[in-house]
């Protein structure tokens, strides 16, 4: 398959007959995405094509008909190019998916055309982590420092406009991290937004775990760093994700919650009065995972918070909800997640779930956050069912409850309908 493809989902055909020069957006087809159409497999060129106004645009041009399709922005706007930045891009194609383009002239480019240049590479090649540091980074570390000076108590400097509005143009690099540093803004500045601050929070130090910090400038993993500290002090729930995000932002050593597991148990393990082999996992905040592997192929998994009961603890849970921390059970052919409702006490908050064991190897972590009943709209109700149905009996009336209290069309609502209905 050719490299040379659309790198926009809108293309327009280059006809001089037209009022503007060229026809309908994807010959008509608005709703479809002309990276797909099977019309640019193989045979097409990349050049800079001149306009009717006398302007370049990124186009692509097959030789054995004449033909050129003009490749347009999110508004139907011919994307901006010059003859190196064409000739630029016909090399990196032309090296796809290996490609690794000098950073200065690739930071030439149009932020829009280094946005869809990223954004396919991630998605077929193995691109080089300083490529991204090319991205429109400003207004992230712009916000993020914002958020870091809501979050230390003092009043938010005003942002410029692309600060306020992220948008799209560096998810190349890190998916789920700009979304809910927005959402922390929002939730600091206005006036009664706790719940919003949960769920950013939340969303950003599970987005930092997940990405590569190379792909970060300097200034950007300084400045995220900076949230993830602070999140992890104004937030004890929060605090063994957003210390491991801090952690890989600044290269200091990691301490993960994770363990590499057999659900055949030593013969040591099974003999009669010993049936089961038990791991606790935590570092030195007041988060525990304990899974207890018994003989009868299941697993006991039980999450502990250790803060103590106050009136910072009851606006905190408050703010939640309900507080659900993730467990995830990998084995080479499969990742499940699990989610565990967290019963307050006064010394603690736990949870426990009795869930199928994976056959064989298998590995057990608890590095992802916790979120609120607001984080779990994003969840898919048969996610939530599966942990439904694993929990005991205390932990099922606390999911009620949270159901009861969460709007309608809420995932969970749907959890507890299929749980009532037997649904397999």
């Amino acid at each position: 398959m050719t490299a040379h493809k659309p790198l926009s989902d809108w293309v327009a055909r280059l006809d001089p007959r037209r009022p503007n020069g060229l026809d309908l957006t994807n010959d008509g087809d608005e709703r479809g995405d002309a990276r797909t159409f099977p019309l640019f497999a193989d045979g097409w060129r990349r050049q800079a094509a001149v306009l009717s106004d006398g302007t370049t645009a990124l186009a692509l041009y097959r030789p054995d008909d004449d033909t050129t399709y003009v490749e347009l922005d999110d508004y139907g706007t011919p994307l901006d190019i010059d003859l190196p930045g064409a000739d630029l891009i016909e090399h990196i194609e032309r090296s796809w998916p290996g490609a690794d383009p000098d950073l200065t002239a690739f930071s030439a480019l149009s932020r829009e055309l280094r946005y869809l240049v990223l954004l396919r590479l991630n998605q077929e090649g193995q691109p080089s982590a300083r490529l991204f540091h090319a991205l429109d980074w400003a207004p992230v570390v712009e916000l993020a420092r914002a958020v870091g000076i809501l979050l230390d108590g003092s009043p938010s400097p005003v942002l410029s406009a692309g600060a306020q509005d992220l948008e799209h143009w560096v998810t190349p690099a890190g998916s789920g991290i700009t979304g809910p540093l927005e959402q922390l803004y929002e939730g600091l500045t206005a006036a009664d937004e706790p719940a919003l601050v949960v769920v950013g929070a939340s969303g950003f130090c599970a987005g930092i775990v997940r990405a590569d910090p190379a792909r970060f400038p300097e200034a950007v993993a300084s400045a995220f760093a900076k949230v993830a500290e602070a999140l992890g002090r104004a937030d004890p729930f929060l605090r063994h994700a957003a210390q491991l995000a801090g952690d890989r932002l600044t290269g200091r050593p990691v301490t993960r919650l994770s363990a590499d597991l057999n659900s055949e148990l030593p013969k040591a393990a099974s003999r009669e009065g010993n049936r089961s082999v038990v791991a606790t996992l935590r570092d030195d905040g007041p988060l525990r995972l304990q899974v207890e592997v018994t003989a009868g192929g299941q697993l006991r998994l039980t999450v502990t918070i250790a803060v103590v009961s106050g009136p910072d603890r009851d606006l905190l849970v408050s703010a939640y909800g309900e507080i659900f921390s993730p467990v995830t059970l990998r084995t080479r052919d499969e990742e499940l997640r699990y989610w565990v409702v967290l019963k307050a006490r006064r010394q603690w908050l736990a949870g426990t779930l009795d869930v199928p064991s994976p056959r064989g190897r298998f590995t057990v972590d608890a590095d992802a956050p916790p979120i609120g009943l607001l984080g779990l709209t994003r969840i898919t109700s048969d996610e939530l069912l599966r942990s439904l149905r694993s929990a005991n009996n205390s932990g099922k009336r606390l999911w009620r409850d949270a159901a009861r209290r969460s709007p309608l069309g809420h995932p969970l609502r749907t959890a507890v309908d299929l749980l009532d209905r037997g649904a397999s």
